[in-house]
């Protein structure tokens, strides 16, 4: 059976000090991880889907499409956009989108477009505050003309759609076309009312002011 022996000075140096380590350690790993779940947490909390929006919706966050069908006065045409949040987070709505009617050869056709009703039919015309759009919820733009009642030049049904806070256009093909007039309907057809963005397709369809 062999001898015990006491330590040496230099073995017992060497246990202290990895006695030592390991807790150090092991509470530096602690106070890591505890770091990085706080950054998570707050990361989190910064860009979670609130209901109020920290960015505005721009393309490449929401897509446009034909809304809901909304009629029309008589001798007026009316159609409704759909602007749907296709992300992962709210974003906010304000404001007027920015329409372009394309006709052959996708050239621009010479419409004007207003901001207050061309026709019988009633339109908002006062902007709502901001508001934000959860994902797969939606906003909403009423649009109208007058009818062509002594004729047209052409019908395109390819329109741009470029929201307030962007420059990137949307492309979209309309259900019903909208038309170039012509003859003494002109001057009043060629005008194109749109409504601000709505958070719901009635509120599109205020009482003329």
């Amino acid at each position: 059976m062999g001898r015990w022996s006491a330590p040496t000075p230099e073995t017992r140096r060497r246990v202290g000090r990895r006695g030592l380590a390991w807790p150090a350690l092991f509470l530096a790993l602690v106070g890591a991880v505890g770091g990085v779940l706080m950054l998570r947490s707050a990361a989190v909390h910064r860009v979670g889907d609130t209901p109020r929006a920290t960015r505005a919706c721009r393309a490449g966050l929401v897509e446009v499409t034909n809304g809901p069908y909304v009629g029309g006065a008589t001798q007026e045409e009316a159609h409704s956009l759909a602007i749907i949040n296709t992300s992962s987070v709210a974003c906010s709505l304000h404001g007027y989108v920015r329409l372009v009617v394309y006709g052959e050869h996708g050239r621009p056709l010479p419409l004007r477009f207003a901001h207050h009703p061309t026709g019988g039919w009633p339109m908002a015309t006062v902007v709502p505050r901001s508001f934000a759009i959860a994902t797969r919820a939606s906003g909403y733009v009423f649009v109208a003309q007058n009818a062509c009642y002594t004729g047209y030049a052409t019908i395109s049904r390819h329109i741009a759609v470029t929201l307030p806070s962007d420059r990137r256009a949307l492309a979209l093909t309309l259900r019903r076309p909208i038309a170039l007039c012509t003859g003494p309907s002109a001057q009043v057809g060629n005008v194109v009312a749109i409504s601000p963005i709505e958070p719901s397709i009635a509120a599109t369809q205020g009482p003329i002011p």
